[in-house]
């Protein structure tokens, strides 16, 4: 069963009014209707709301269509307005689609006018859906970046203990295993053995230098220490002396520091 529609209707001629109304309920229409015939009297019922759709004369004694259209476009955008008119010119059809009437129907041609109701209300549907459609990515868009979020925050954290326990673990054992073996060099009587000594730490040094790149490449901890502006200044010394570039680096000051996870992404 189709729902009932509540229509609006500004028109002053009573038999007008009467034949739009017999019109819709000839096409299948079930129609609720107010009829008004006067600006004050449209804009109480307006007002009221409620109304599924809006139909307007064109012309009234003391009121007119266009008026009436842009009452109800400055209250809503997608409320159908219909105007129903005896005589529309071409210029004033184009005036009223282009100031935001659904259609318009001649009154000598009210056949009509069960297929531009029918249309109207179908867009008013596509519009829900597409409201719907929208405000469902909009929700898919919000979790997905909550969702990114937190994985760069996991991301970061496993970057920043993997660089700790490199420098701290791994870095303080090879210093360890590093002054043990020069403490051994040292000791009378091992000549012997100071080639493969020299070379043990050398291999050390090369590896605590390793370690200590890749601890700087995961998190570097000036980044937490110190922040976005020295960190990426450190990095971009850095990187420069790499390919023996000299390199100026120019910042403004910040009043103060950063979200740490917003320094994190432009350091990134």
């Amino acid at each position: 069963m189709n729902p009932t529609l509540h229509i609006l209707h500004l028109e002053d001629d009573e038999n007008d009014a009467a034949l739009i109304q017999h019109t819709l309920e000839s096409g299948g229409l079930r129609c609720s209707k107010i009829r008004v015939q006067s600006q004050a009297e449209f804009v109480a019922a307006l007002e009221q709301g409620g109304f599924d759709l809006v139909m307007a004369d064109y012309a009234l004694p003391d009121f007119d269509g266009m008026t009436a259209l842009k009452i109800v476009r400055r209250t809503s955008a997608e409320l159908p307005f219909i105007l129903i008119s005896g005589a529309l010119g071409e210029e004033r059809a184009i005036e009223a689609l282009t100031s935001g009437a659904t259609d318009y129907v001649l009154k000598s041609r009210l056949s009509r006018l069960v297929p531009a109701v029918s249309r109207a209300m179908r867009e008013v549907e596509h519009q829900a859906e597409r409201r719907q459609a929208l405000e469902i990515q909009k929700e898919y868009s919000g979790k997905l970046q909550v969702l990114s979020r937190r994985l760069v925050e996991t991301q970061e954290a496993e970057r920043r203990h993997l660089a700790r326990e490199l420098h701290d673990e791994i870095g303080q054992t090879l210093t360890m295993a590093q002054i043990n073996l020069q403490v051994v060099l040292r000791e009378p009587g091992l000549e012997f053995a100071h080639a493969r000594l020299r070379e043990s730490l050398t291999a050390i040094e090369r590896v605590l230098q390793q370690v200590h790149d890749i601890s700087l490449n995961l998190r570097p901890s000036i980044l937490d220490d110190l922040g976005l502006e020295p960190a990426l200044r450190w990095f971009t010394n850095r990187q420069a002396a790499l390919v023996g570039l000299q390199t100026t680096f120019l910042a403004p000051p910040l009043a103060q520091r950063l979200d740490s996870q917003l320094e994190t992404e432009c350091f990134r």
